[in-house]
């Protein structure tokens, strides 16, 4: 992890004690005390289930191409995705070759048509937060929250904006390509020695795999059952997020109507993708909190039960997805030691 990395994670977790002062250290602690562990396992039960949705998706996607993976080998290349994602700024794109890359060593998908499904996938995950986007904005301003309104209506915009640009690029070859080259050239100019030693390398799949991946997701969004079947996982899947957060209120014994926990939940994703701090860590916290309050919740429930939301959907997965990359890694590069070294055998 670079300096750059431990600074983002050290602001998280200074906003997060800061967040915690504000709603008060004995107020947080009196919450948790009263906890129920009942409905805390149901939000983690939750959770478990929107990955199993999402691995479900996510082979559909797969078998619709052809490609035959092992399910645990899906949901190994989720939690790798996820754990890059976490500790990548931005609009947590960096899991997604990487979800791609790991897949397609266990499977008999090439990197083009893998890579095709895990772009559909994300389009896909979406469609359900534009239509839950929208809805919150209709709901708030029915409320009469202002500020919230017009805070939701610049996202809306925000997230249309950058669905269009997706798939503006998506779905032309040269423009694909050109960004992929623009990426390598900014890669080039911070590891000039490392760049150059995958150049050749990287021009051959660029030149390659690029035109398979267009036509793998040209094929994929004319699929109307693989469609349509993975958007109702989508729609499942963002029905247990929001189930989620729900079960935690319930589990701190503050009861929560299911649009507001909505509105918060949408607000989250879409700040998530503009968040230049690693998976919004601490950032989340305090926009997720700050909205619970702007909807009548008391701040010490609304700063406890967001913090113990982010716990289940992030920190632990953020760990679990870690130690499954890390060995990853190991398996990697004992790959690379063997496929040498029979290189060097034949060569004799």
């Amino acid at each position: 992890m670079d300096w750059k990395k431990i600074a983002f994670l050290t602001l998280g977790l200074l906003i997060i004690a800061l967040l915690i002062e504000w709603a008060g250290v004995e107020e947080v602690l009196d919450v948790l005390k009263k906890a129920r562990l009942d409905y805390f396992l149901l939000a983690v039960l939750a959770y478990i289930a929107g990955v199993f949705i999402w691995a479900l998706r996510w082979r559909v996607l797969l078998k619709s191409l052809g490609i035959n993976a092992p399910f645990k080998a899906i949901l190994g290349a989720i939690f790798v995705g996820i754990f890059v994602n976490n500790v990548t700024p931005g609009a947590r794109g960096g899991g997604e070759p990487i979800r791609m890359y790991y897949l397609s060593k266990r499977s008999n998908g090439a990197y083009g048509p893998v890579f095709a499904t895990v772009m559909a996938d994300r389009i896909l995950d979406l469609i359900p937060v534009v239509i839950m986007l929208m809805t919150s904005t209709i709901y708030v301003y029915l409320l009469g929250s202002r500020s919230l309104t017009i805070m939701l209506l610049i996202l809306d915009f925000l997230l249309a904006l950058l669905i269009v640009i997706t798939l503006a690029i998506l779905l032309n070859e040269r423009r694909t390509k050109k960004i992929l080259y623009w990426f390598f050239n900014l890669v080039s100019r911070i590891m000039p020695k490392r760049a150059q030693k995958y150049d050749e390398k990287f021009i051959h799949n660029i030149e390659v795999s690029v035109p398979k991946f267009q036509e793998g997701f040209r094929l994929l969004l004319k699929d109307k059952k693989t469609f349509f079947l993975a958007l109702a996982y989508s729609f499942v899947f963002w029905f247990l997020t929001i189930l989620r957060a729900y079960f935690i209120f319930l589990s701190i014994n503050y009861p929560i109507g299911l649009m507001d926990v909505m509105v918060v939940q949408m607000i989250s994703i879409v700040v998530g993708l503009l968040s230049i701090i690693p998976g919004g860590a601490g950032f989340i916290e305090a926009i997720n909190s700050g909205v619970y309050v702007l909807l009548g919740i008391d701040k010490n429930f609304a700063v406890t039960a967001t913090l113990i939301e982010r716990v289940v959907s992030y920190w632990a997965p953020t760990i679990f997805g870690g130690f499954i990359t890390t060995h990853f890694g190991i398996k990697v590069s004992e790959e690379k030691k063997k496929k040498s070294l029979t290189d060097e055998g034949e060569k004799k």
